[in-house]
């Protein structure tokens, strides 16, 4: 005779399973991450960024016009 089986048990191995899955969108970030950081000249574009700021070299955004960079 097969054991039976209720629906809360099956609920309760299913709900394991998915909280030891990996969710698709944290694969596409883990992804998107090692192509960024295997990348050479995007990770030079960002030390650079990296040492302008440390420099002072930057400015604040706080508008469009700011951005676009209208004085009137």
């Amino acid at each position: 005779m097969t054991p039976s089986v209720t629906i809360d048990e099956v609920y309760s191995e299913i709900k394991k399973i998915q909280d030891t899955m990996v969710r698709r969108e944290d694969l596409d970030i883990l992804l998107d991450t090692i192509e960024i950081l295997s990348n050479p000249e995007t990770m030079a574009k960002i030390q650079k960024s990296e040492d302008d700021i440390a420099a002072g070299r930057f400015r604040e955004i706080s508008s469009i016009d700011d951005l676009l960079g209208d004085s009137s």
